[in-house]
Formats: structure tokens, sequence, C-alpha cells
């Protein structure tokens, strides 16, 4: 199992494709506001009118849209980033951790089992310090993983709400 979670490549993939699907709904959104500008010339009345005002409502949706995809593109790069970077750090602290003679397990840093070497007071105070030096780091590891999927849970969530209030808006007209 490893220490940090999670694919760097699809979170950056999924962040390409939504920055798509942001691009290709700014650009729906730039073409019908003209267009819908254009119905205006020609014909009057009411209902002109009232198809120019729901047409209106739908870019403005579209573009809103267009703006919290753009936001969550950006947040899901940013956390490939980060994860990537925090998956290294946790590769080569495992690594130190089996130079030393120790093992990470379930978030600890803990001896290797079996005989190491010829038991001395010095070796193994060293071990100990270095085992305490790396759970340090591996606290410091795993909380910012922890807190930074968090923060991108929470910007879901509140994307899916602002998009769910736009969908609401355009329902009610």
């Amino acid at each position: 199992m490893t220490l940090v979670p999670g694919d760097p490549a699809s979170l950056s993939a999924c962040a390409v494709t939504v920055a798509a699907v942001a691009r290709r709904l700014r650009e729906g959104a730039a073409s019908a506001g003209p267009a819908l500008a254009d119905l205006g010339e020609g014909w009057g009345g009411r209902s002109s009118v009232a198809l120019r005002r729901r047409g209106d409502s739908l870019v403005g949706a579209t573009t809103a849209t267009a703006d919290r995809l753009d936001d969550l593109a950006r947040v899901l790069q940013d956390q490939a980033t980060d994860l990537a970077g925090l998956q290294a750090r946790a590769r080569a602290l495992e690594e130190r951790a089996a130079a030393a003679g120790l093992d990470v397990a379930d978030g600890r840093v803990v001896p290797r089992l079996g005989v190491l070497a010829e038991a001395g007071g010095g070796a193994d105070r060293s071990r100990r310090e270095t085992a305490a030096t790396l759970q340090s780091e591996l606290d410091l590891v795993t909380s910012q993983h922890r807190r930074r999927r968090d923060f991108v849970l929470r910007t879901l969530r509140a994307s899916g709400e602002a998009l769910a209030e736009v969908s609401l808006s355009l329902r009610r007209g």
C-alpha cells in the first residue's frame, strides 16, 4: 500500500478534459451572444424580447459554468502536481528508512524484523533517533496529503452546489 494514495496522471488528464469542456462552453457562449442580438433586428415584439432574454440567461449560465470548470481544472492540475511531489517525498522517505534498517508500515516507522547487526547501545539509539526523524517527516507528508485532498473535495462540493444553482435559475426562467 502506498503512503500517499492517488494517481497524479489521471488527475492531470481529468484537469485537461475539464479545461477543454470549459473552453468549448465559452466558445459557444461567445458565438451565441451576437446571434441572439441579431434576432432583434427585423423581429420585434414580445416574443422576440422574451427569446432574447432567455437566450441571454442561457449565455450567462454557460459562461458561469465555464468559469467554474476553469477553476476546477486549475484545482485538479494543482492537486496532480502536489500529489506527484508528495508521492516522491514518501518514496524517498521509505528508501531512507530501508537504508537505516527500518520499515514503514501502517503509517508508522518501525524497526525491521530480524537481526540487523550486533547489539550496541549507540547503533540502537541512532536507529531510534532516525526513526523519530523519519516519523516526523512521514506525519508531515501524510498531513499535507489529507489537507490538500480535503481542500479538493470541498472545492468539488462547492462547485456542484454552484452549478446546481445555475441550473435552478435556468429552470426558473
